[in-house]
């Protein structure tokens, strides 16, 4: 996730890479296999991906690793360790829609119904339901500008961010139902949605419906006054430094990315949210299963059919559903994935439905072509999904 402010700027600075395990690795992976993920690690923090990373893989519930490597502060020299707290970007995605559906059974609110039903400034615009925002169907624009965004000393409340979206001259890139654009400002409102109908900040929602139940004692939405043990510092690599020349990624205020992408947790927390998840123990079966079932347009067709903007067509064939992608039904194995992007982070949580084996990974550094998300998948998976 790309969130206010979208600039950066890198420092020179240098960073001495080490790698360390946090956890041996449990008897149940074969040595083959825990060498794969060692190596990937290793490769990453030798290409300059990152300077620290953590890895969890679970199986059915169990905690089958669970790694630390390279650093979690460049400064202190402080390593990563399983305990260590990354910013995870658009995994918020999921968690919100959960909460989303998990609202809905309880009778507070109607994914069908249209959003101004909730929030009041958003009428008198094009009419878009809550389904359609979890989807990326709503056309929202998503205007990430440093220059358009409220100040952050003045928010309180996932309700300003909206007020802010509802103010841009562009409020909507397409008509609602019509086409499938990946926008952060869907779940800024879904954010300010589920405040709406609580009556609780969304970090106090969240914890009351999904981290508290869920057992993730790691996993909040995060805020930058927030003094925690193990906070991994972001960093940004400086442009064509070999070796990694790393900087303290530049700051932004959390709450500005509200429920599109501010959320905290380990690699650990994220694997068995996946876990709760995704065996029914959050949800009831039939709504999990429209959790899990590609969005559509109001014509009927696979929201992938209009895809608004041609740079996406990278997603191929998997499918957006409710803060996840997922494979087609049809096509083997069956994958539920997801990635988060934001200032100083990278991650990754994916499952293997059908064996409900799970791999995260959480890195403390932009984006970039070293990322080791390929080589993690092929030593867990032992293919990679398309």
């Amino acid at each position: 996730m790309n969130t206010w402010p979208s600039r950066r700027s890198v420092t020179a600075g240098i960073a001495s890479v080490a790698f360390a395990r946090a956890m041996p690795a449990a008897a149940t992976l074969r040595t083959s296999e825990t060498y794969a993920i060692d190596h990937a690690a290793a490769k990453a923090l030798s290409n300059g991906a990152a300077p620290g990373l953590q890895i969890a893989v679970m199986h059915r519930g169990r905690l089958l690793l669970g790694n630390g490597y390279g650093l979690e502060n460049i400064a202190r020299a402080r390593p990563v360790t399983t305990h260590s707290i990354f910013r995870i970007g658009s995994l918020t995605k999921q968690f919100v829609a959960a909460c989303l559906f998990r609202l809905e059974e309880l009778g507070s609110l109607s994914l069908g119904s249209p959003a101004d039903r909730y929030l009041p400034v958003l009428r008198g615009k094009a009419p878009f339901t809550l389904l359609e925002a979890i989807h990326h169907t709503a056309g929202l624009h998503s205007d990430e500008d440093e220059a358009s965004a409220p100040a952050a000393a003045s928010i309180s409340s996932q309700q300003q961010l909206v007020d802010a979206i509802a103010a841009q001259p562009k409020m909507f890139d397409f008509e609602p139902g019509t086409a499938w654009q990946y926008s952060n400002a869907n779940y800024v409102v879904l954010g300010a949605v589920i405040e709406a109908v609580t009556g609780q900040s969304l970090g106090q929602a969240l914890r009351a419906l999904l981290f508290k139940p869920c057992g993730l004692p790691f996993t909040a939405v995060d805020d930058g006054e927030d003094i925690i043990a193990h906070r991994v510092t972001g960093y940004s690599r400086a442009a064509d430094s070999e070796p990694a020349v790393w900087a303290e990624a530049p700051a932004i205020d959390i709450i500005q990315a509200g429920g599109a992408g501010a959320m905290r947790s380990t690699a650990s927390d994220l694997c068995r949210w996946h876990f709760m998840l995704l065996s029914g123990r959050v949800l009831r079966a039939s709504s999990l299963a429209r959790l899990l079932e590609p969005g559509r347009l109001r014509n009927g067709q696979l929201s992938s059919t209009n895809r608004y903007s041609p740079e996406d067509s990278h997603y191929g064939d998997m499918q957006y559903a409710g803060g996840l992608l997922v494979s087609p039904t049809n096509k083997r194995p069956r994958i539920v994935t997801h990635y988060g992007f934001i200032n100083g982070f990278s991650a990754v949580l994916e499952t293997d439905l059908d064996r409900m084996l799970t791999l995260a990974a959480c890195l403390n550094s932009d984006p970039g072509p070293d990322l080791p998300f390929h080589d993690l998948r092929r030593a867990v998976f032992g293919v990679r999904p398309a």
